[in-house]
């Protein structure tokens, strides 16, 4: 074998053991969301490029085919495994429903078929021959059905690759980094095998005998290796925090479970007297070296509120809130956000109605009564009135131990306004108001006293049971179906109607934990929407996972 091609498959499997190191770094160290579609991702490249340096090795053309076989699995799979992981990194998979997703997998699978049918394999490869005798890869010729498979490989990478870069254009620092390093390490590669696919077809002279691209896994590999080691891609998966972070009047900061500052707010930017650029990344110890209360209240607690009294010209006094983030799949604690506001003429008025007279104290009876009227709206959604998404997590909290205690089942409807979206596209926004409106007081109205009625966000509705079987929940959902989608209220001189669909989930049926019964319920709601609208389902475990 001559010595450039031993030269060539040593650097293949070299790739290959790049990416299966990677990987298996991600399996023991990494149980976060996303990480098993990264380690499928990486296995495929590895199979890509260990199979493409055997074909290289082998002598005879039996065991190259053989080769060229088990490395098209790894060719197949790896557009789709990027493109599902590259929803989740940018928080766009609830976009898809899971059997949309699955549709991914059918061109790789009929070429799959293809390729390890000897009858139908002219049909991907029209010729294979080995590009010497002396060694080397395999040339081949492109059937009708390899154009398929490669449209479909450049259109998913393409998407890829514009979602991630739009959230390197909405996020800076971090987030950016991993960002950046994530599109090299998709466009190198697709670069390559664009020259290999390509530049032969269009410029004949400068045809490329052999594929390059699982080399360039090589470079790949390594670029998601520093993401992991350098910017923590797994440990934290990125958040909209443009849209939130600098909206938020308060002091905001975000540690990783190392204690390294990985983000702040405008309002800590002016507090500190620092950019953004010379915080992020440094140890706490040294950006608050001028607020040493604040350093030893969140280095040693998890989680805490209190107010922090720190030096100044006056001194000023905040109330300091400390919120750990735990992964959600293995509850390991991924870092905190620490929650700073200004109280300091809140203390001042404090102290001066602690001297005060009885009037004064009439006005603390006042500001408190205040205070609870304003965590009363805090609660509430301020379109129908109902309780929100943040009492609702608070509610499963409180109901489930309950329930637990008193061997009770809880059950948890969730409900969709069938084709919303025409209510504010055919008479507008304010119609949908209407229609959001009139379904909240249809639910408070029907509902039991001791049922909680939240607007889980955009036209979606739960109602938590306490209680309440799950049967009885599908029933009373059932019947709310009905005479709701039976009642007719006038918009602008038109008599309307609207319909819903609900998705129906127990405790402690469909699990013990109130995010798990959101998602079965969730689940169940997909069914029914799938399944035409206007009805109820009941989550089934079974069922709900075949789609």
């Amino acid at each position: 074998m001559q010595i450039q091609w031993i030269v060539f498959g040593i650097v293949l499997v070299m790739s290959a053991i790049a990416a299966i190191s990677i990987a298996a770094y991600i399996v023991i160290k990494y149980k976060v969301h996303g990480h098993i579609i990264m380690t499928l991702m990486l296995m495929s490249l590895a199979v890509w490029s260990f199979s493409y340096a055997m074909i290289t090795f082998a002598n005879s053309l039996e065991d190259k085919i053989f080769w060229l076989r088990i490395e098209n699995i790894g060719i197949q799979l790896q557009p789709a495994l990027w493109f599902i992981y590259t929803l989740i990194y940018v928080q766009q998979r609830k976009s898809f429903l899971r059997w949309q997703l699955l549709f991914l997998f059918i061109s790789p699978l009929v070429s799959l078929v293809m390729i390890f049918s000897d009858q139908w394999l002219h049909l991907y490869y029209s010729s294979i021959q080995p590009i010497s005798e002396f060694g080397g890869p395999l040339v081949i010729g492109r059937g009708p059905w390899y154009w398929v498979s490669l449209a479909q490989g450049y259109i998913l990478s393409a998407l890829a690759t514009l979602f991630l870069l739009w959230r390197f254009i909405e996020f800076r620092n971090t987030f950016r980094r991993q960002l950046g390093l994530l599109i090299g390490a998709a466009l190198i590669p697709w670069a390559l095998n664009i020259l290999y696919q390509l530049l032969g077809n269009l410029f004949p002279s400068y045809k490329l005998p052999i594929d390059l691209t699982p080399i360039s896994f090589t470079i790949s590999s390594g670029l998601i290796g520093v993401n992991i080691l350098k910017n923590r891609l797994m440990d934290l998966e990125p958040i909209a925090r443009d849209i939130v972070m600098e909206h938020i009047p308060e002091l905001v900061f975000v540690v990783d479970a190392h204690d390294r500052l990985l983000d702040v707010n405008t309002v800590a930017e002016k507090w500190l007297g620092m950019p953004k650029h010379e915080i992020i990344g440094q140890d706490p110890v040294h950006i608050f070296k001028q607020w040493p209360q604040l350093i030893n209240r969140f280095l040693l607690t998890e989680e805490t509120r209190e107010e922090v009294q720190i030096p100044g010209d006056p001194p000023r006094t905040l109330d300091v809130v400390i919120t750990p983030l735990y992964d959600g799949l293995s509850q390991n604690l991924n870092g905190r956000v620490i929650v700073a506001h200004d109280v300091t003429e809140r203390k001042k008025l404090e102290d001066d109605l602690t001297k005060a007279n009885e009037e004064l104290e009439r006005n603390i009876k006042e500001v408190n009564s205040l205070k609870e009227k304003l965590e009363e709206l805090a609660l509430r959604d301020p379109l129908t009135g109902v309780f929100n998404r943040r009492f609702l997590a608070a509610a499963l909290d409180k109901e489930i131990p309950k329930a637990e205690r008193e061997k009770s089942s809880i059950s948890i409807v969730m409900i969709d306004v069938d084709y919303f979206k025409k209510f504010n596209d055919t008479y507008g926004h304010k119609c949908g108001d209407i229609v959001l409106k009139g379904l909240a007081d249809f639910l408070v109205k029907n509902s039991r006293q001791g049922d909680i009625v939240c607007r889980y966000g955009g036209e979606e509705f739960v109602i938590l049971m306490p209680n309440a079987t799950q049967q009885d929940a599908y029933e009373r959902a059932d019947r709310w179906r009905h005479e709701y989608g039976a009642a007719i209220f006038n918009y602008d001189g038109q008599d309307m109607q609207a319909n819903f669909s609900a998705g129906v989930a127990s405790y402690p049926l469909h699990g013990s934990i109130g995010d798990a019964i959101l998602h079965a319920a969730d689940e169940a709601l997909y069914l029914s929407k799938a399944n035409g609208r206007n009805r109820v389902t009941l989550y089934n475990e079974s069922k709900n996972l075949e789609i």
